[in-house]
């Protein structure tokens, strides 16, 4: 798939509305930021950037359909774990060695050894350990969503991912109308990504059963996002706006109708590939460190100076990570991941093996 520019403003767009909530609202709110108070009138807005996070949930969606075509069960292993794994363990033991000097245990930031080789894994709950950092709860998705596409081309499916990827939301729809239990991928977060994948289809080949899941995708979308709204903290006796949140999603879904467009897809900007480039390691580092530091610094006299502090070192430490692990580092990740992940994947479907072992895919999503 060509390059899409505007679609790596989205990913840093993302970042930094997470960024965002976690810096001026939640921190403050879940007692992980101490120091300082909530800003009037701003936390009120910040309050609704976790909602980047579905966001991400259906960029990924996007991608991955278009990254999963032409491509062995071996080949898109390894181009997902040169993407998700570096990157994270890199986080993880910066994220960790911040910890041991300026973690607080009431606060939750603090971690010890077994907690932090878990979270190696990506999924430290397996083994009973709580997150590094709470932001990581979302890469299990990730994980399980690339689980699901590698097992569709382990199997030889690969052709039928398109219309498993139509009939998707509309299995979803089924499970929710019905009120059966809720499986994995049949619900939830999930429904993010089913959106994403029915827009990429519908990129791919526009016709109606395309155009069906892309409708059904924003429904589910919408019921997800709403019933969350319980669980979620409010401010001094400030509510989330179920309307505001419904509003928002439908600009996720707007978005990637104009992304579809010729007039998206054409789009030149400047500074695109470093903004997609940084959107991960922004993601992955900023929430502890950035709480940590704020909990060490700011006062509410000096939160604003303090603020732009902490966010242009979680900028330059995310450009040093991406420069240092995923581009000079990156021929090593590929190397590594192919002679291993690669030949494991290869003997369990044999065809398209030497494919695999000769092509290092640095595929950036």
């Amino acid at each position: 798939m060509k390059r899409l520019e505007l679609l790596d403003y989205a990913r840093l767009s993302a970042a930094l509305c997470v960024l965002c909530f976690h810096y001026l609202y939640n921190g403050i709110e879940n007692g992980k930021v101490t120091s300082i108070d909530h800003i009037p009138g701003i936390s009120e807005w910040a309050m609704y950037g976790y909602l980047g996070v579905p966001f991400f949930f259906m960029i990924s969606g996007y991608v991955i359909f278009f990254s999963a075509q032409g491509r062995s069960a071996a080949e898109f292993a390894v181009s997902r774990a040169i993407r998700l794994f570096p990157a994270f363990w890199a986080a993880v033991l910066l994220t960790s060695l911040v910890a041991v000097f300026w973690g607080v245990r009431s606060a939750g930031t603090s971690v010890h050894p077994a907690q932090v080789l878990a979270n190696l894994t990506m999924v430290p709950r397996v083994a009973g350990e709580k997150y590094v950092d709470g932001v990581y709860w979302s890469l299990e998705f990730e994980l399980a969503f690339y689980l699901l596409v590698f097992l569709f081309l382990l199997s030889g499916w690969r052709n039928h991912l398109e219309r498993a990827f139509l009939l998707w939301p509309a299995m979803m729809l089924v499970v929710l109308l019905a009120d059966l239990p809720k499986l994995l991928f049949f619900g939830g977060q999930f429904t993010f990504f089913a959106a994403g994948a029915a827009f990429a289809v519908l990129k791919r080949r526009a016709s109606m059963s395309a155009s069906m899941a892309v409708a059904v995708s924003a429904i589910l979308c919408i019921e997800t996002a709403l019933a969350k709204l319980p669980i979620l903290p409010a401010n001094d006796g400030i509510q989330y706006s179920r309307q505001v949140i419904v509003m928002v999603i439908l600009s996720f879904f707007a978005f990637f109708l104009f992304l579809n467009s010729g007039k998206g897809a054409s789009l030149h900007l400047r500074g695109s590939r470093l903004a997609g480039n940084l959107s991960y390691p922004i993601y992955l580092l900023h929430a502890h460190i950035g709480y940590m530091a704020l909990s060490r610094f700011a006062t509410n006299e000096n939160r604003i100076v303090t603020y732009f502090g902490v966010l242009i070192a979680v900028l330059f430490a995310a450009w040093a990570l991406h420069r240092v692990v995923e581009v000079w580092c990156g021929p090593l990740w590929r190397a590594l991941f192919t002679k291993s992940l690669g030949r494991v994947v290869a003997t369990l479907r044999p065809d398209g093996a030497q494919r695999t072992l000769a092509v290092g895919d640095p595929t950036r999503h």
